[in-house]
C-alpha cells in the first residue's frame, strides 16, 4: 500500500470507490440493474477501468482549483495511485502515457499517475452471461444527457433510420436519470418507436470534502472520461463498436473566445474529436476490442440540429422539455434555466435559429426582453467573435488552426469546421445583434 500522504489513493469495492491519502472521499455508484449485472460479470481489467474512471471524476470534483497571481487558471498537480487488479497491463508505459495525456487534454492539469496491486481480485462471477435485453436488440449505443443536443440528436437519428438504440445516462444526481427516462418515454410515444433501451450510471458523494456543492470544483473538466468509459463497457457488452455522442459541431470543437483560452485548460473538451480519438484508442486496448466514439452532428450547428424537427409539432414541444443550463442547482421557482450562461445563450439561439418559438417563462433572465447577462463581458466577446467569423477575419481562423493542433484534431477537415463556425456566427448575429445594440445604448 502506498504511504506517500501527498498522493490520492483510489480503491474500488463493489458499488463504491474510496479516495484516501491527500483527499478523503467516498463515492457511491448507483447503476441501473442492467449495468449492475454487467459489473458483476465483467473482467478484472474492466472493473479496473470503472475504478479509474470514477476515481478521476471524484478527484476532479473534490480538488478545488486555487487561483493565484502566479496560477491564474488554477492548474492543479494531482498525484494519484490507482489500485488495480491487472497491474501488468496498467503499468505498461504506453498505457500510462495514453491515460495521462487524455487527462491533461481534458482538464489542463498535471496528472502524476501510478498504479498499485490490489490485495485481492475484484469480486466478480466466473460465468460471463449476456445482458438480459428485450427484443429488438440494440444496434447502436449513444450517451444521453437530457440536454438539447442529446434530445435533438436522438430524435433526428430515430426519424432518419430504424435503428434500435441503447442509451446511457451518466450523472451525479438520481433526478437526472428520472428526467432522462421520462424524456425518452415521451419520445417513444411521439415517434411510436418500438424499443429504446436505456441504462444509467450514477455516482454520489458521501460526505467528505465534496459532500456539499459549495465545496466542490464546479468546472468538472474530467467528467467526459467517466462518461466515455461507462459507455465503452456497455457497448462492449452489447457487441457494438461505435458509440455516438449527440453534440453539435460548435460545442464539440469548442473554440475558445480568446487566445488565452487555447491553453488555460478551462474549456470543456468532453466531446472534442481529439479527446474522443484518444479515448477510443485507450478503451480499445483495455477491453481488447475495437471501439470508437463518433459525432454524427459534427458538421451541424445546434440550430441545424433543431431545424429538421420543426415540422413535427409534438417534437418541437418535446425539445423544449430538455435542460441545458450549466447552473444545475438553480433555485428559482418555476425557472429551469438561468437564461444568461453560455449554455442558455446557445440554447435560445438554437431555438430561434431553428424556427421554434419558445416562451420566456422558463428563463430567469430573458435576453430578448431587456434582460442583462450577468457576465456581460462574455456576451460581448461572444458577439465580437461572431462578427469576426461572419467577415472571415484572419484572427479567428488563425486561432482555430492553433486550437486544432493543440487538441490533436487536425484529422478533422478545417474547411468543414470553418464553414460551420461561419454559419453559427450568422445565426448568432441574427439572434442577438439587436440585444447587443439595446444593452450598449
Amino acid at each position: 500500500m502506498p504511504t506517500d500522504l501527498s498522493s490520492i489513493v483510489v480503491r474500488y469495492e463493489p458499488g463504491r470507490v474510496a479516495l484516501s491519502g491527500a483527499v478523503e472521499q467516498d463515492v457511491t455508484i448507483t447503476a441501473q440493474s442492467m449495468l449492475n449485472h454487467l459489473l458483476e460479470t465483467a473482467s478484472q481489467r474492466s472493473i479496473d477501468l470503472v475504478a479509474i474512471a470514477t476515481g478521476i471524476y471524484a478527484i476532479d470534483r473534490a480538488c478545488k482549483r486555487k487561483l493565484t497571481r502566479h496560477n491564474e487558471c488554477g492548474v492543479r498537480t494531482l498525484r494519484v495511485v490507482f489500485e488495480v487488479s491487472d497491474l501488468a497491463f496498467w503499468q505498461q508505459p504506453d498505457i500510462v502515457e495514453q491515460l495521462t495525456d487524455i487527462l491533461c487534454v481534458l482538464s489542463g492539469d498535471t496528472w502524476l499517475v501510478s498504479f498499485a496491486k490490489r490485495s485481492e481480485p475484484h469480486q466478480t462471477t466466473a460465468v460471463q452471461r449476456s445482458l438480459d435485453l428485450q427484443q429488438p436488440l440494440p444496434t447502436r449505443v449513444a450517451l444521453y444527457s437530457g440536454g438539447l443536443d442529446s434530445a435533438a440528436g436522438l430524435a433526428n437519428q430515430l426519424v432518419a433510420n430504424d435503428q434500435t438504440y441503447m442509451l446511457l445516462t451518466v450523472g451525479h444526481h438520481v433526478a437526472v436519470r428520472s428526467k432522462c427516462l421520462d424524456q425518452v418515454k415521451k419520445l417513444r410515444q411521439i415517434l411510436r418507436t418500438p424499443m429504446l433501451h436505456h441504462a444509467s450510471f450514477m455516482v454520489r458523494f458521501d460526505g467528505g470534502v465534496a459532500g456539499k456543492m459549495k465545496s466542490q470544483e464546479k468546472s468538472q473538466r474530467a467528467r467526459g472520461f467517466l462518461f466515455c468509459a461507462a459507455a465503452a463497457l456497455l457497448a462492449d457488452a452489447c457487441d457494438i463498436e461505435d458509440i455516438e455522442l449527440f453534440e453539435n459541431g460548435v460545442g464539440a470543437i469548442n473554440l475558445p473566445l480568446t487566445e488565452g483560452g487555447l491553453t488555460d485548460g478551462l474549456s470543456t473538451r468532453g466531446a472534442h474529436p481529439g479527446f474522443l480519438a484518444k479515448m477510443g484508442a485507450l478503451v480499445s486496448a483495455v477491453l481488447e476490442t475495437p471501439l470508437r466514439f463518433s459525432l454524427p452532428f459534427l458538421s451541424a450547428t445546434k440550430a441545424e440540429m433543431v431545424q429538421p424537427l420543426v415540422a413535427r409539432p409534438l417534437l418541437a414541444e418535446w425539445l423544449q422539455q430538455s435542460c441545458s443550463c450549466i447552473h444545475t442547482s438553480l433555485r428559482v421557482r418555476g425557472k429551469r434555466h438561468c437564461g444568461h450562461c453560455p449554455a442558455c445563450i446557445e440554447r435560445r439561439q438554437a431555438f430561434r435559429g431553428g424556427g421554434i418559438e419558445e416562451g420566456a417563462k422558463d428563463y430567469e433572465v430573458d435576453l430578448f426582453s431587456g434582460g442583462v447577462p450577468k457576465d456581460f463581458a462574455y456576451f460581448m466577446s461572444y458577439l465580437e467573435n461572431a462578427r469576426w467569423w461572419s467577415t472571415g477575419h484572419a484572427r479567428v481562423k488563425s486561432r482555430l488552426a492553433r486550437h486544432c493542433i493543440l487538441t490533436d484534431s487536425t484529422h478533422v477537415p478545417i474547411d468543414q469546421i470553418e464553414s460551420m463556425l461561419v454559419r453559427h456566427a450568422n445565426e448568432s448575429l441574427l439572434t442577438y445583434g439587436g440585444v447587443e445594440l439595446l444593452e450598449a445604448a
